[in-house]
């Protein structure tokens, strides 16, 4: 009987020990989460805000949703079963959207982050992201009659779907990428196709003027 009260005790003191293992891990994943969440939405806010050319306000709520990014994954640091979970990398992928963006625009040149401080494989996905952006952008010089710098675009998007396209490994280990690259793919050819008839159209107008 006594032996049997002993086991008891000692499966309330290990209940008690996993109930607050648990807690703990769901206090830090819903901080994580909520950060997160923050993190996708600044980021969202600062795309808009470029294709807007309000490039200091982007730039503002960048370096905001960076910290935050910065702070959930120090939430979750010592729970890897939540840390990838999904979520992170989402509210990642989406900021190195805008940063990659923020960077093409202001300096026609790519952001390329420093990997200790953010995730490779969500770079590659943020990468592919941001170059649907850039159609965008593409579309709105177009637009615009503003068209010295569609080649130049053009190439950049080639470059970075050849680059890409290098990690032809398994799903599970780059995050679905192979899904994200196949709407690229679509977006450079669709843009290349933009490009090459706004061109010929302007190659004929200036002979039509020239005669």
């Amino acid at each position: 009987m006594k032996k049997t009260h002993q086991k008891q005790q000692g499966l309330e003191k290990l209940e008690k020990d996993f109930k607050d293992f648990f807690d703990s891990i769901d206090t830090a994943r819903e901080q994580s989460l909520k950060l997160s969440r923050e993190v996708t939405r600044l980021s969202s806010r600062a795309i808009k805000k470029l294709h807007q050319d309000e490039y200091a306000e982007a730039q503002k709520l960048l370096e905001q949703a960076t910290g935050m990014l910065i702070s959930a994954r120090q939430a979750v640091i010592r729970f890897p079963e939540v840390q990838f979970a999904g979520f992170l990398h989402n509210a990642e992928k989406e900021l190195l959207e805008g940063l990659i963006f923020y960077r093409i625009l202001k300096e026609k040149s790519l952001f390329i982050p420093d990997f200790d401080a953010f995730d490779r494989i969500s770079f590659l996905h943020g990468l592919c992201e941001a170059m649907g952006e850039l159609r965008r952008n593409v579309l709105d010089r177009i637009r615009k009659d503003d068209i010295d710098t569609l080649e130049d675009m053009l190439s950049m998007m080639d470059e970075v779907y050849y680059f890409v396209s290098c990690f032809d490994y398994p799903d599970v280990i780059t995050r679905n990428l192979r899904r994200t690259l196949d709407v690229f793919r679509s977006t450079v050819e669709k843009t290349r196709a933009d490009i090459t008839l706004t061109l010929q159209y302007k190659s004929l107008e200036r002979k039509i003027q020239e005669k």
